[in-house]
Formats: C-alpha cells, sequence, structure tokens
C-alpha cells in the first residue's frame, strides 16, 4: 500500500516518489532531516528545509554540494571510529541523500563520497534474545504479543510486513490426520515484494486465538480483517483515563478497528522488554546505552539463526524474502519442498514448552492408538482361529461318534 506523492510538487514529494517501502520511507525521511539539521537549512518542516537545500544546490556548483555532504559523511565516520555507531551503519546515512540528489538531479562528486565510507562487511555484533528472555517479555500484559512474537520468530518477516497483513493471508497446511503441521503466511500481499513463509502450530494457535478474542469481543472478523489492530477497554479499570490509555496503547473500541502500524508494534515491544526488564544494555566508550538486541529486528535474526541449523540455506533465504540473485534461475524448489524443509526447524522456532510437549503427547497418543489398534486387531484374528479350530474339531468329533454307533 505505497502512499501516492506528485513528484512535481516540490523536491520532498520527489523524494519520497522514489521511495517503494513504508518502513524504508519513515528512515529515509528520519535520516534525511537528520542531515538537513546538520546543515542548519532553515524551516518549520522538512519539505522547507529540503526545498532550501534544493535551492542551495541550484545556487551553487556541484563541488559545493559534494564539500557540504562530505563533511556530514566525515562526522559519522569519526562516530564509527570511535565506535558510537558501527562502521556498517555509515552508509545507511548517505543513502537517503543520495536517493533526494537522483530523484531532483542534483549533481555532485559521489565517487569522492563514497570513497571514504568504511565498507558494510562488518557484522552486526547483536545477539538475538534467549527463549527464556523471549518467556519473560511474553508476561507483558498486551493480547498482541503473543501472536506478534510467535509468528515473527518463526516465519523471519520484518515489522513493516505488519502494515499488510490480513486474516486472509494466513493459511493453516494440515497433515494427512488433519492435523496442523504449520500454515502458510503471504507477506506483502499485493505488492511487487509479495513472497511466501510459514510460521509454526503454535505462532497460528496464537493468532488464531487473538482473532477469536476479538470475535467475541464484539468485532466482525472476516478474511479482510487485519491481523493487528488497536487496543480498546475489554473492561480493566483503568487509572488516570487519558494517561493510561497512551501508556497501554488502548485508542479504540472493540467493533471499531483499526490497523496497528509500524511504530505501535514497534511501541509494543519496546515497553514489554522494558517494563518486564529484560532487554539489557552495554556501556560504549563514550557511556552511551547500547541494547544487546534489537527491540523486533531480533526476532527476524532469531528465526534465521535457528532456521539455518536444520534448513538449507537458500531455503532460508527464500523464506525471509531475500533477494538470492542468480541462483532463482537455477534453484527452484516446490513450495511443498520447502515445507518439508521447514518442517525441520519447527520444534526449534517453538517457544513454549507446552507446545513441544503436547506436540510429543499428541505423538505417543497416536502410537499408543496405532498400538491399541495393532492388539485389538490381533486379538480379533486369534479369536476367529479359535472359532474356526473349535468348529474344526466339533466336526471331527461329530464323525468321530457317528463311526462308533455304526
Amino acid at each position: 500500500m505505497q502512499a501516492q506523492y506528485s513528484p512535481t510538487e516540490d523536491a520532498f514529494s520527489r523524494f519520497q516518489y522514489g521511495i517503494k517501502s513504508d518502513e524504508t520511507r519513515r528512515k529515509y525521511v528520519k535520516r534525511l532531516e537528520l542531515f538537513l539539521d546538520f546543515c542548519k537549512f532553515e524551516g518549520e518542516t522538512i519539505r522547507e528545509k529540503a526545498e532550501n537545500f534544493s535551492k542551495f544546490t541550484k545556487e551553487n556548483d556541484a563541488e559545493r554540494t559534494t564539500d557540504l555532504i562530505l563533511n556530514y559523511m566525515s562526522y559519522h565516520i569519526n562516530r564509527a571510529a570511535e565506535k558510537i555507531i558501527s562502521k556498517s551503519t555509515v552508509r545507511n546515512f548517505y543513502k537517503p541523500i543520495k536517493l533526494f540528489c537522483d530523484m531532483n538531479s542534483i549533481i555532485f562528486n559521489s565517487k569522492v563520497i563514497t570513497r571514504g565510507i568504511p565498507s558494510g562487511s562488518e557484522s552486526s555484533n547483536d545477539r538475538i534474545p534467549t527463549r527464556d528472555e523471549i518467556l519473560e517479555m511474553l508476561k507483558y500484559t498486551d493480547r498482541r504479543l503473543k501472536a506478534i512474537t510467535f509468528t515473527m520468530l518463526s516465519s523471519g518477516i520484518r515489522v513493516g510486513a505488519w502494515e499488510y497483513l490480513k486474516w486472509k493471508n494466513i493459511i493453516p497446511l494440515y497433515n494427512e490426520n488433519k492435523k496442523i503441521i504449520a500454515a502458510k503466511i503471504i507477506v506483502y500481499d499485493g505488492e511487487p515484494e509479495r513472497y511466501f513463509s510459514f510460521i509454526t502450530p503454535e505462532a497460528y494457535h496464537a493468532l488464531k486465538e487473538w482473532m477469536d478474542f476479538r470475535s467475541n469481543q464484539g468485532e466482525k472478523i472476516s478474511e479482510e480483517s487485519w491481523l493487528m489492530r488497536d487496543l480498546w477497554n475489554t473492561g480493566q479499570i483503568l487509572v488516570n483515563s487519558k494517561e493510561s490509555n497512551l501508556t497501554k496503547g488502548i485508542s479504540g473500541v472493540a467493533s471499531s478497528p483499526k490497523r496497528a502500524d509500524v511504530d505501535s508494534i514497534r511501541m509494543v515491544f519496546n515497553r514489554a522488554w522494558r517494563i518486564q526488564n529484560v532487554r539489557p544494555f552495554t556501556l560504549d566508550m563514550n557511556s552511551k546505552r547500547r541494547h544487546e538486541f534489537k527491540g523486533t529486528h531480533s526476532l527476524r535474526k532469531y528465526f534465521e539463526t535457528h532456521a539455518l541449523g536444520h534448513m538449507k540455506l537458500l531455503n532460508v533465504k527464500i523464506l525471509m524474502g531475500h533477494d538470492i540473485g542468480l541462483d532463482r534461475s537455477y534453484f527452484k524448489p516446490t513450495e511443498k519442498e520447502i515445507l518439508d524443509d521447514y518442517l525441520r526447524a519447527v520444534d526449534f522456532l517453538t517457544i513454549k514448552n507446552e507446545a513441544k510437549i503436547q506436540s510429543k503427547i499428541n505423538e505417543l497418543t497416536e502410537k499408543q492408538d496405532e498400538i491399541l489398534a495393532m492388539k485389538l486387531k490381533h486379538e480379533k484374528e486369534m479369536n476367529q482361529i479359535r472359532e474356526d479350530m473349535e468348529l474344526k474339531f466339533n466336526k471331527i468329533l461329530a464323525k468321530v461318534n457317528v463311526a462308533k454307533l455304526k
């Protein structure tokens, strides 16, 4: 659902026109404004600041524009050298500036700028949360949290995908015994980036429980219903109604759902990690806080880490929506082949012990039922053999008695 922008309005509109993803737009706009503020372009809004930057480039030559961007990028390169940010992050501050200039035909020497930007080969040293940390975070009282968490860490979807997900995009998959083994999830449905992934039975049941709860509260649930929506007062006593509503994210009524956007979902996780006192932080050399793992992206990394231990690399990339390049021309697994591969990782993407234990109980129950059925079949066959032998014995005995009478 890309927003519509007229590229003829102004420089900032042309910049927005060049961004496909809502999530990318959010990041690019924020980082572009950091650049405009650093360079002290005046304006009450980012649109006005961007227009003043555009005027500056028209009134000055390419060298002045290059020097302006070079000064800004040098600032971030120094931050990376001081380990305030990672080296791989530096290029992210350049991308929105480059896009703005490209969309507005602004000329500058990009080779000079990129020459000093550190390579992005440095991997992030963020870790993934542990299973126990996730379980502790899930104790936070937001009914949406369990469904969102289980879905993200078992499918690897980005947090931005929630703005597109509807109930129709979740398709349960069953085995020959009519038992749910996974569910297919259609990501970015209706967009060019559309792809599919899978979620665990645990995640599917959490989503189903959430949708059933909404239905019982008076919301009319259909295939077009958004998977994630705003919260409403379900009967709990709120102290200081206005403040509590903002704190708990309660904004509407059950029968009038509003789609939850990326920012609200991020806020749910940030609040849950903080209130449950789960997500620790470290201090860098400048005594700045840095969390050990990301609030939402860590769940995507959790999926990747555990899936790679039990699945083929390219299958994992496909389920994460990664571009596999030329491999796509030669590596074309069927959906069933990817599902079979995914099923090998399901237990390792399942968080709650109860789900794993119940799975084992169900498995043992099925085996016990098979054993009982075989036992009953055996007893039936043995009874039939006994009846046949008794019948034959009686026939022989009757013939013997007849012979004696003669």
